[in-house]
């Protein structure tokens, strides 16, 4: 008993003197140990080497900022930039999405987080990057990024769209005659509140499949994607690398034709999503409310042939296609994510929350 003692006050002692630096493509393998400690089998495919070479460097806004802390050549800490750049105001800025912060289980609470953070903060200053920017789910992580300097700008809510009652039930419900029942009880009372607001769809919006971001749907993001206040750019290069050239996962992206002219489009991918078989809007965009409703059907006709038991999309509160998709039967879960940034520079429209349009695409998480 006290043997063990002393030896904890020896390893916190030694700690005191752990340095962060940079790291690197030849630290994968110490990286992604550490992952499999940290995180287990969560998100079992960032244990691949190629998902990392692909989001750390083979971004087209930059290769990553990595940080890593080691005792004795084994990495114990981690901590990540990946650049990004974003409209302001019609106006390119750049950024970075802060991510995988790690530390190994027996080193935690003795200040290496706060160290890889502050850390974090010089390195992405020294770049000229105006911001960062994270999704944090970990109160303990929330907490963290408080104490040195970060900002809470708004919650993420996520939507849900009930595909399958029975399948949404099963997961409470060990008895699966009552499950059905219930289901079937479920979905009568859903249909009879959402019913009347169905949408009559505009049969001159098109909706199709693409494999490839082309150039006319280069000219709608040229077009389209400076009238959000702020907004991640999502340029031809950055759409092929994010959704098409993604070494793991697969992504399903319908684009809406109107009048042979791009008029919007939407991703989806299937997710276990909280032990549930889900659907993802992963990212969404257009400015018209006639062909958001399209894409909003197309959704929900993929949610259903994959036969997923929801399909679930994360959009800030005050964005109008909140409403228009609580008015379309989507129902706000008890589950929400957090925005927060690090300001470089004193740009007061960042703070403003009804100025951001972010999506699950915008993480690293869908």
């Amino acid at each position: 008993m006290h043997w063990g003692k002393r030896r904890v006050r020896r390893m916190r002692k030694e700690n005191l003197n752990l340095k962060v630096k940079d790291g690197g493509e030849k630290d994968i393998d110490g990286i992604l140990s550490l992952r499999k400690v940290v995180f287990g089998e969560f998100e079992k495919d960032k244990l691949a080497p190629e998902f990392w070479r692909w989001e750390f460097m083979d971004n087209p806004d930059g290769n990553g900022l990595i940080y890593i802390v080691e005792d004795n050549g084994r990495i114990i800490g981690h901590f990540a930039d990946i650049p990004r750049r974003f409209y302001v105001y019609g106006e390119i800025v750049l950024g970075t999405v802060s991510v995988d912060l790690m530390v190994a289980p027996e080193y935690r609470r003795r200040g290496i987080f706060e160290k890889m953070g502050r850390y974090a903060i010089q390195r992405v200053k020294e770049k000229n990057r105006t911001f960062m920017s994270s999704f944090p789910i970990r109160p303990q992580t929330i907490n963290g990024f408080k104490k040195i300097g970060w900002i809470e700008i708004l919650k993420l809510p996520v939507l849900i769209y009930p595909v399958r009652f029975s399948g949404i039930l099963k997961n409470y419900l060990r008895l699966p005659p009552l499950s059905i029942f219930l289901a079937g009880l479920l979905r009568i009372f859903y249909n009879a509140i959402f019913s009347f607001k169905e949408k009559k769809l505009d049969k001159s919006v098109e909706i199709k499949e693409i494999k490839e971001i082309d150039q006319e749907f280069e000219n709608f993001l040229n077009k389209h994607i400076s009238i959000f206040p702020i907004i991640g750019v999502r340029d031809k290069n950055y759409m092929n690398w994010r959704y098409i050239s993604h070494p793991t996962r697969f992504y399903t992206i319908y684009q809406a034709v109107k009048n042979g002219e791009v008029k919007g489009y939407i991703i989806l991918r299937k997710a276990d999503l909280l032990g549930f078989n889900t659907a993802v809007i992963v990212d969404l965009l257009t400015t018209e409310i006639d062909v958001l409703y399209a894409l909003i059907d197309k959704g929900i006709s993929y949610g259903k042939r994959e036969n997923v038991d929801m399909l679930c999309f994360m959009v800030p509160k005050d964005h109008y296609y909140y409403k228009i998709f609580k008015k379309y039967g989507f129902i706000r879960s008890p589950k929400s994510f957090r925005f927060m940034i690090y300001p470089q520079e004193d740009k007061k429209e960042l703070f403003d929350p009804k100025n951001w349009y972010l999506t699950w695409g915008d993480t690293d998480v869908m």
